[in-house]
């Protein structure tokens, strides 16, 4: 049997109550029996697990600090040595705008530490062994330029003011331009003082065979060396050093030699001995082949040199680990003694950052706290004692007198709430049945008034659209029409007729962005021996530069076959110009490029009014290149101006390719537009001696190759001519 929404709803209101009456009264028969019985048991074991589970989530806690902290240094360490980096690229970026532009530089000098003293922080120069006694011009001369890099050395070197720092650039040719801080005891430079070499090192150093030189020759790209010993300094302890190299080149893109920036290994020391939580805790940063290159211990395993490769020890399984670049807190034995290793990835260095805590400092920090746990349990279970009965009783009584009350309100609520669905559901199926005008008169004050005030709206939204949509129907038509017939006189007017003879080829295609557009091209016969052309673009596109470009075609080519004997191409196109201006109240203008050929000779005189270079393609010398052009202003806007003509000689099998703006600024989907550039690369690379069909195929598809799924941006055309001379038959 069916049942109704309002019998539905009965049933499920009054079978809530009952079955809440049922459960809460097992329940609550069920709890008390339960809670007598096994308090008591339950309290203890809840005091023990309690315990145990507070010592091990405290100890967890303390793990993933260690890991965070262990994370920190990690990123904190791999920062400097980025910023170590990015340093040295700066420096070979300054190199290479210096070695590719010569003539931009002065030669410059720098002291000489053998015979020169050098002060603290100054750039200086160091001849590799091989070329010392035989220093060619050459290499004078590229050091001298080079030498234009020691204020920018010097500058960048107040940024490592308190620390063991250099910075230096070695040349392929053997050359070495360096300049160092070395703090005293308290940390501070002293940029005044006079340091001292030891000549006997720095007659032995050659830059090109340097660990830093090395990688970033062969990486070709910055890197991170690896640990190296200094030059020795009178007076001074050496350190081992750590530091970024960047190759530089020439304008060519050869290799001229590496920048780079290192600083004292002690630095980071100081850095990862910082700020441990324990007492007795081991920091230490392992590279990518296992090797130990930083450490607070001086011995053991886990000392800088001690172990060649961590992975072949008794930590071998945890190293690599290290190595692959994972991050975990794991439990290890050290020296018999048990640890706690929080290890932490460096991705830009590539090495691993590791932390020991001793198992002990982390079990004391737990101490105490079972103890506290549990008398907190106990406090927690007299307390529940109390509650109990009091909870029993209100167990009891509450679902008794919510089940009075939903068998009381059940019935007037399920036939309060079915009415006006039932108001709704009749209402719509009027609407349904065509009735626009019905309107639902519902009061809930609930969504449901809501629901008929929003099909109330719907209607009104419907007629509303109908009516709309027959008026925009017919408009859409209408214009789609007019469009269509604009485009087949504008396509009419240009001519498709192309003549087919042995003294010249021609060719020529639009394309318009829109249904009709602003750019044309025109040829025509002045007499027997003189062929005219021109391709021009209107501003704009649309149905207004299709306008203008009538009034445009239709003037160059009444001047130019009424005046041109008498005046010749120059005052035709100021002619048109003047007559253009007189009735260009809209202020429109066009470029075009026009031109007459003289199919006897091969004289092509043209007058350029702001169009783009057409390219000309010499058969003689199978290249091309974009033609010579001056360009006149374009035609339209301003009356009185002067143009100037132009003519060179096309020879044999000369060809010329003219076009408008619409190729070289087509854009794809990034933004970027063809260029003249890619232009005349193509063409240079595609064979112009084909038939003109094939050649402007050839370039179209080279264009929407470019283009991809962008949209077409602007009208395109494309315009060809080639002088074959001789017979016109």
């Amino acid at each position: 049997m069916k049942l109704n929404i309002h019998k539905k709803v009965l049933i499920l209101v009054l079978g809530a109550g009952l079955v809440t009456f049922l459960i809460l009264g097992l329940f609550s028969y069920y709890g008390r029996g339960v809670v007598r019985r096994d308090m008591v048991a339950m309290s203890i074991e809840l005091g023990e697990e309690s315990a145990t589970y507070a010592d091990d989530l405290l100890v967890k806690h303390l793990k993933q600090t260690l890991g965070e902290l262990a994370e920190a240094k990690a990123q904190y360490v791999d920062r400097e040595m980025s910023i170590s980096r990015e340093d040295a690229q700066i420096i070979a970026d300054a190199m290479t705008e210096i070695m590719s532009h010569p003539d931009d530089y002065l030669p410059k000098t720098l002291p000489d530490p053998r015979t020169d003293p050098v002060k603290q922080g100054e750039p200086y120069k160091i001849y590799a062994p091989n070329i010392r006694d035989n220093i060619t011009p050459e290499i004078q001369r590229e050091l001298e330029l080079a030498a234009n890099i020691k204020d920018i050395m010097k500058d960048a070197l107040k940024t490592y003011l308190g620390y063991s720092a250099t910075i230096f650039v070695g040349g392929e040719k053997g050359w070495y331009i360096c300049a160092r801080l070395v703090p005293d005891e308290n940390g501070y430079t002293d940029l005044n003082a006079t340091l001292h070499f030891s000549h006997e090192r720095v007659y032995e150093f050659d830059p090109r065979k340097r660990p830093w030189y090395i990688a970033a020759k062969r990486k070709n790209a910055p890197v991170i060396s690896e640990l190296y010993r200094t030059i020795e300094v009178k007076g001074k302890k050496s350190y081992d050093q750590i530091g970024s190299a960047a190759p530089f080149y020439d304008a060519a893109g050869n290799l001229i030699g590496v920048a780079g920036v290192d600083a004292s290994n002690i630095d980071v020391y100081n850095f990862i001995n910082m700020a441990n939580m324990f007492k007795g805790g081991i920091n230490f940063v392992m590279n990518e082949y296992g090797e130990v290159i930083f450490s607070s211990q001086t011995k053991g395993v886990l000392a800088v040199g001690e172990a060649d490769d961590l992975r072949d020890t008794y930590l071998a399984r945890t190293a690599e680990r290290m190595a692959n670049g994972e991050q975990d807190v794991v439990p290890i034995k050290l020296n018999g003694d048990k640890y706690y290793l929080a290890f932490a990835p460096m991705p830009v260095t590539g090495w691993s950052f590791g932390m020991l805590v001793s198992e002990n400092e982390v079990l004391r920090a737990t101490a105490g706290t079972g103890a506290y746990f549990l008398q907190q349990v106990a406090n927690l279970q007299k307390k529940m004692r109390q509650e109990y009965s009091y909870v029993n009783n209100l167990a009891v009584i509450i679902p008794v007198v919510l089940l009075i009350i939903l068998v009381l309100m059940s019935t007037n609520l399920s036939r309060r709430f079915v009415k006006p669905i039932r108001e709704l559901s009749d209402g719509v199926r009027e609407i349904a049945s065509g009735n626009l005008d019905k309107k639902l008169e519902i009061h809930t004050g609930d969504e449901i008034e809501h629901l008929a005030t929003c099909f109330n709206a719907m209607t009104d939204d419907l007629k509303a659209q109908m009516s709309n949509l027959t008026k925009v129907t017919a408009e859409k038509e209408r214009i789609a029409t007019e469009l269509d017939v604009a485009k087949d006189i504008q396509s009419g007017m240009l001519p498709k007729d192309f003549p087919t003879r042995k003294d010249f080829e021609l060719l020529a295609t639009m394309k318009p962005a829109k249904a009709v557009g602003g750019d044309f091209y025109d040829f025509y016969f002045l007499d027997e021996t003189h062929l005219a052309i021109t391709v021009a673009d209107v501003s704009g596109k649309g149905i207004p530069a299709a306008l203008f470009m009538v009034i445009a075609k239709t003037v160059l080519n009444n001047f130019a076959t009424s005046s041109y004997k008498q005046n010749g191409l120059a005052p035709v196109v100021a002619a048109a110009n003047e007559q253009l201006c007189a009735t260009n109240e809209a202020m429109m203008f066009v470029t075009a490029f026009v031109g007459v050929l003289d199919l006897e000779t091969g004289e092509f005189t043209f007058v350029n009014a702001g169009h783009n270079p057409p390219v000309v393609y010499h058969a003689a010398t199978n290249h091309c290149d974009f033609l010579d052009v001056k360009k006149n202003f374009v035609l339209g806007p301003m009356d009185g101006i002067p143009f100037i003509e132009q003519k060179i000689n096309l020879e044999r099998g000369d060809l010329l390719f003219l076009y408008t703006d619409g190729v070289t600024e087509a854009l794809n989907v990034k933004e970027e537009e063809y260029l003249p550039d890619r232009l005349i690369a193509f063409m240079n690379s595609t064979d112009c001696t084909k038939d003109l069909e094939n050649l402007l195929r050839n370039v179209r598809g080279d264009l929407a190759k470019h283009v991809g799924e962008a949209e077409q941006s602007d009208d395109i055309t494309m315009f060809a001519l080639r002088f074959n001379g001789g017979d016109k038959t």
